[in-house]
């Protein structure tokens, strides 16, 4: 059963009951905010629906902002909790410039913020043995193909194919945390041919809301 929440004529959700739980327990949802479940229109408070958990105090913009993103006290969002900052355009130029290595170390960066927001998930482990695969193909079949053993070299191009899909899945892996944790939606077909790009564009997005509680 999915929920969603009422806040300032605004609808958010669908949430599980758990992630309920969890928001009031951070501050993110108030457990007089109103909820209802999924193709229902009665509505009824959230403590109705969870019971009484401990709540931590309401940012001092609540009501304003969406229930992920409230900044922290002060208005700002602490820096251990703010997205890497790297424009998406000098992320794609410093790809471009270093043949996709600066690419491969900002998908970590990225990869390593979402493991502290979603401890549970499995993007960096996927990143790294699907990295070293391809690098490990690659050059394999390279210095095969040197030396004319072309069947040998087709097994490493193979291997190198194999990389590229584990790394296909760490960024839909990585996706799934970003929709998770901020409760937005990322589209699938921009997440297969731009993902490290794409991703910064979000995560920038998220940054600036973070720092201003204002969606630029």
């Amino acid at each position: 059963m999915t929920y969603f929440v009422s806040r300032g004529g605004q609808e958010w959700g669908p949430y599980s009951l758990a992630q309920l739980q969890q928001y009031v327990s951070e501050g993110r949802i108030a457990p007089s905010d109103l909820v209802r479940t999924e193709g229902v229109e009665q509505w009824a408070t959230v403590s109705e629906v969870i019971g009484n958990i401990a709540a931590a105090p309401p940012p001092p913009n609540y009501g304003t902002v969406p229930v992920y993103g409230a900044p922290a006290a002060g208005g700002e969002a602490a820096p251990g909790d703010l997205p890497p900052g790297l424009h998406w355009a000098l992320v794609l130029v410093l790809s471009i410039v270093t043949c996709g290595i600066f690419g491969w170390i900002w998908m970590f960066v990225q990869a390593i913020y979402m493991k502290k927001q979603r401890p549970g998930n499995t993007v960096i482990t996927l990143y790294a043995v699907g990295l070293a695969v391809v690098v490990l193909g690659a050059f394999c079949a390279g210095v095969l193909q040197e030396v004319a053993h072309s069947d040998t070299a087709v097994a490493f191009q193979l291997l190198e194919f194999g990389g590229g899909i584990t790394i296909l899945v760490g960024h839909f892996k990585l996706r799934d945390s970003i929709e998770e944790a901020f409760n937005i939606q990322l589209s699938g077909v921009m997440t297969f041919f731009f993902n490290t790009i794409y991703f910064q564009y979000h995560l920038n997005r998220i940054r600036q809301f973070k720092l201003t509680g204002v969606w630029s």
